[in-house]
């Protein structure tokens, strides 16, 4: 039981980017149990931060900014080190991303860290580490944020143009606090009169560096995984087991996942189209990917992972992490 409550600890001080705190619960973990492999791989990650960045917000106004929805994906335009850019805002990366040409551009010290990254596709990355002083998003800033730095080869970074090659994680998401988007008028909120007390409507929850929701299927209610830089909804093989009769709907065939550390091609079945209830409103899976194969650490764990073209399908988008809802109009 004290091992599993210093890993509560651990998520809860990473993702709000206490470092320092972090690190410790990670040394009081391995003293109590040596062979947590993830702790360990973790380690060296923490050991490079914690000596010196915490995130702060200096500033938080509620700010409106022109976004753009490209291949679905949220690019909001920020200020960064002094430098314009537009990044990606995805909560499924546990820290900022950017690439290794976009940390020159920026002039970032770049650290070397012993460690790996699980990605989406299932492969380990080598990573570097840096911290950009300053990141404005309107009239947000917050200092000392931490970023992995990838190769420019890797995925979605060799897709992406110069000034584009970032991606806001977990810690600048939750830094936003709350937040909505509108994907026809291209509008994104910062907004003020967040809920320090969960609602009645609570459907948001977190579980170390991810963040899941819940939604409705059959009236069933599952947690997804909350993912705001996928493209596309994935189920995940728990979903198969649980609707076992799916599965004599489509034949098995092979899906291309892709995340940064590559591709990996999992057993699936595609489904002409399911009906969800998610955040109050009706939407549509169409076509619907079912894995049949576990592809990553994360997928034993929710029926799904939950992106954005289930979210975009709303006229506005609100997500609260004062209530811990989850909002769609």
């Amino acid at each position: 039981m004290l091992v599993e409550a210093r890993e509560l600890l651990l998520g809860m001080d990473f993702r709000s980017a206490r470092y320092q705190d972090a690190l410790i619960e990670a040394r009081q973990i391995l003293a109590l149990k040596p062979d947590a492999k993830d702790v360990a791989n973790f380690l060296p990650t923490l050991e490079v931060l914690a000596p010196s960045v915490r995130q702060i917000s200096t500033r938080h106004h509620p700010s409106t900014l022109h976004c753009q929805l490209l291949d679905q994906n949220l690019i909001l335009p920020v200020t960064v080190h002094g430098e314009s850019a537009h990044y990606i805002l995805d909560n499924g990366f546990s820290l900022s991303g950017m690439s290794e040409s976009e940390a020159k551009r920026l002039r970032l010290s770049v650290h070397l860290v012993p460690t790996q990254v699980d990605s989406m596709s299932g492969a380990k990355v080598n990573i570097h580490i840096a911290v950009v002083p300053d990141l404005a998003l309107g009239e947000t800033h917050l200092k000392n944020v931490a970023f992995y730095v990838f190769p420019d080869d890797q995925p979605p970074f060799n897709q992406l143009a110069p000034g584009h090659r970032g991606i806001l994680g977990l810690q600048v998401v939750i830094a936003l606090e709350h937040f909505m988007w509108q994907p026809a008028s291209g509008t994104f909120a910062i907004l003020s009169g967040t809920s320090d007390r969960p609602s009645p409507d609570t459907n948001l929850a977190f579980d170390g560096s991810s963040v899941f929701t819940q939604l409705k299927f059959r009236g069933t209610a599952l947690d997804l995984s909350l993912d705001s830089g996928a493209q596309n909804t994935v189920l995940y093989p728990s979903f198969a087991r649980q609707f076992s009769d799916l599965q004599n709907a489509s034949a098995v065939q092979q899906h291309k996942v892709t995340g940064v550390g590559g591709s990996a091609s999992i057993r699936s079945l595609t489904l002409p189209s399911l009906e969800f209830l998610l955040g109050g409103r009706e939407v549509t899976l169409k076509p619907a990917t079912v894995l049949l194969e576990e592809n990553n650490s994360t997928s034993g764990w929710f029926k799904g992972n939950l992106g954005m073209d289930l979210l975009n399908q709303a006229r506005s988008v609100d997500v609260d992490f004062g209530s811990m809802t989850l909002s769609l109009r």
